[in-house]
């Protein structure tokens, strides 16, 4: 009989525990879940499966004639993570999710008018946090008036699929028991979750950014890395020729004519030291990028966080790839 893990998808095995579904042929009878969730759910021991999903071949691949809920974490919102909205034929509903992790000040419309503008062809924005229950039946109650049968969840890894499903179970008075993790790839196939008689949504596995910090850190740093609780915005004011290190990952070199004031939305316990460019070279074997930023615009790190810079600004920063620094129009 062949099972599949309810918490990946994942197709049960007992033959390779270097494959995804591994499971000792002990349990195998019994087993709901493969080893690689069960070590997650209950040990918190992560790792990672090489399968990555690629954007435009699973939507070219899905059935334009089921909606889809595509998420959006607003940590690291991009045109990197806009880019796959453009290419989706399906009816969308679109989810920014984290929404604890954003500070309070902040009002939902605005974020929900940002991506409006970037994306007009989109009636349906949703502000959410899972992890706080935040919004979530609005998502329900919206499928059901539009009497949605099919629902694919979908979007990047780490955008919060696995936890909205959980969270829409748990609001239905049913277990959670989809995986969650930081890791990437936790979901490696379609899985079909009941809702209702009437509604069934389908989980799908996360397509991995490539240009992530994700994949430029271990494991246990990257977790270290990830905002927690929401963000306590950190203002420092920088005078040309200064620079600001972050957390040995991030150098920031101030090339301007004045001073500048940065505000950094990363995890709250990220170590900061400002001093003159001259003082040190750390860091400076990292990948270099001169930057010049117009004060309409922010500096995003993918996976990681954005900075908010008050003036047009140039910059130069050294940090563990070049690819996962861009500019976006700014958000707050």
């Amino acid at each position: 009989m062949i099972k599949k893990c309810i918490g990946c998808g994942a197709t049960l095995q007992s033959v390779n525990n270097m494959e995804e579904g591994y499971i000792d042929s002990k349990v195998y009878d019994k087993a709901l879940y493969c080893e690689r969730c069960f070590k997650i759910i209950h040990y918190g021991e992560a790792s990672v499966i090489d399968k990555r999903v690629q954007v435009l071949d699973f939507i070219n691949n899905i059935d334009i004639n089921i909606p889809v809920i595509y998420l959006l974490d607003l940590t690291t919102l991009s045109n990197n993570t806009l880019e796959p909205l453009r290419y989706i034929k399906n009816k969308i509903y679109l989810v920014l999710t984290k929404r604890d992790l954003i500070p309070k000040s902040v009002k939902d419309k605005k974020l929900i008018n940002y991506v409006k503008e970037e994306l007009d062809f989109i009636d349906d924005v949703l502000v959410i946090s899972s992890e706080k229950m935040w919004n979530v039946e609005q998502i329900y109650n919206k499928l059901i008036r539009d009497k949605v049968s099919f629902c694919y969840v979908i979007g990047h890894t780490n955008s919060g699929k696995s936890s909205l499903i959980n969270s829409l179970l748990k609001s239905n008075g049913e277990e959670a028991f989809i995986t969650t993790s930081y890791v990437p790839n936790t979901t490696t196939e379609l899985i079909n979750i009941k809702l209702t008689s009437d509604l069934t949504i389908i989980d799908t596995p996360g397509f991995v950014n490539e240009l992530s910090v994700s994949n430029f850190v271990e494991l246990n740093k990257y977790k270290k890395l990830l905002p927690k609780k929401e963000i306590k915005p950190k203002i420092y004011s920088i005078r040309p020729n200064f620079m600001i290190l972050i957390d040995n990952i991030i150098r920031i070199e101030n090339n301007s004519l004045s001073d500048l004031n940065l505000i950094f939305y990363f995890n709250n316990d990220l170590i900061y030291n400002k001093m003159k460019i001259q003082t040190r070279d750390d860091l400076k074997m990292l990948d270099k990028v001169d930057l010049e930023v117009k004060q309409d615009e922010d500096i995003v790190i993918e996976g990681l966080g954005f900075i908010k810079v008050l003036k047009r600004a140039n910059l130069t920063i050294y940090t563990l790839s070049k690819d996962i620094i861009s500019k976006r129009k700014k958000l707050i």
